[in-house]
């Protein structure tokens, strides 16, 4: 039986597409792949994707229940766009345009929880609802940030160590002995400056916790946030120059593209306090690696935590010997078995408004058009 999203012309063949994946986000091409278990292209993505984990084929199969015969156009759509009900993206602008385009378009499905990008007010003339979708794995992320800047700054690798490692007359039970070891140059987050360079998803998920450490956010992005949303988060924007020369920390969170290149190297290095600690959970090509390493090595940065790197899996390298560096292999936002959890969700969507009824998940309220 043809699936819920399958549309039929009047001859009783079906249409397509009827739903549109609009950008080549990683997640965005997993959950087309899950549609086509069938398919031996698609199969291997998936299975590399969760691996060394592997999906449930009981779930597999659960999760894509009646979207079987669904048919879907990467983006930019094709012809045909009369037949799109449901677009699912996490990166493009869905405007006037877009929709005008699309006539029988019923459900917009952002992979994020802001609505960036989205004419709600066009989209509620219309009639389409519109669902962002927050991330789990992205607020995973940001913990994993916050536990590095901890990480680095109250120099966690080295005071384990030196426990484990030992050397020191055991003391009485009962007596109290601070910081036994004598390690120096032990930090703290609060009332200190981060600068955030990226200010989408998992920036200010990053930001909303840094703010309860007590610390004073800068960021650099294109597009700022509304003025409300700064005020609470004691955030500000800021020139990257000046997010350089005035941030404690400076963590990453802008999306690897050619055109975005290595956003902090050299030149951003030197602009920067001695004591900074630079944190990198973006991608390895958005920061130049040698240059971090050759300002580390000099003395003229604090230190650095790494979880993604310009080699994947990394070689042992200058990184690896420093005590003032931690690294993680790539596991900021934990086990990948839990984006199943997302695109889950956004399957009961397309589900729900291919049989003609409400989204069920994070439905976005109607709003006036301008």
């Amino acid at each position: 039986m043809a699936g819920i999203l399958t549309g039929e012309t009047a001859g009783g063949g079906a249409t397509a597409p009827l739903v549109g994946f609009l950008d080549e986000d990683h997640v965005i091409r997993l959950a087309r792949a899950l549609l086509h278990p069938d398919d031996a292209a698609m199969r291997a993505y998936v299975t590399g994707f969760f691996a060394p984990e592997a999906i449930a084929e009981k779930r597999w199969a659960r999760m894509c229940a009646g979207l079987e015969q669904a048919t879907h156009s990467p983006a930019p759509l094709g012809g045909g766009t009369e037949a799109v009900r449901c677009v699912v993206f996490r990166r493009g602008n869905i405007d006037r345009t877009f929709l005008a385009a699309h006539p029988n378009l019923r459900l917009i499905q952002r992979l994020g929880a802001r609505p960036v990008g989205i004419d709600i007010g066009e989209a509620t003339w219309r009639g389409i609802q519109v669902s962002c979708m927050p991330r789990p794995s992205l607020a995973a992320v940001a913990e994993h940030c916050l536990m590095l800047m901890l990480a680095v700054s109250k120099k966690l690798i080295q005071a384990d160590a030196c426990v484990r490692r030992g050397g020191h007359e055991p003391g009485d039970r009962g007596q109290v002995a601070y910081n036994w070891p004598g390690i120096d140059g032990i930090g703290r987050l609060w009332g200190k400056t981060l600068g955030i360079v990226g200010m989408g998803e998992v920036g200010l998920l990053v930001a909303e916790r840094a703010k309860a450490f007590g610390m004073r956010i800068l960021y650099f992005d294109d597009n700022p946030l509304p003025p409300e949303l700064d005020r609470e988060l004691n955030a500000e924007p800021a020139a990257l120059p000046a997010l350089c020369e005035a941030s404690d920390f400076v963590s990453v969170h802008v999306p690897a593209s050619p055109r975005n290149g290595a956003i902090l190297g050299r030149r951003e290095f030197e602009m920067m306090k001695p004591t900074v600690i630079i944190i990198n959970t973006s991608r390895g090509s958005v920061l130049d690696e040698e240059a971090l390493t050759t300002a580390l090595l000099a003395g003229r940065l604090g230190g650095a935590a790494l979880d993604v790197h310009q080699h994947e899996p990394r070689p042992v390298d200058a990184f690896c010997a420093m005590e003032n560096v931690v690294l993680t292999p790539h596991l900021a936002a934990g086990s990948r078995l839990g984006v199943l959890d997302e695109i889950e969700m956004i399957f009961d969507n397309l589900r729900a408004v291919g049989a003609g009824r409400r989204a069920i998940h994070a439905v976005v309220e109607p709003r006036d058009r301008p």
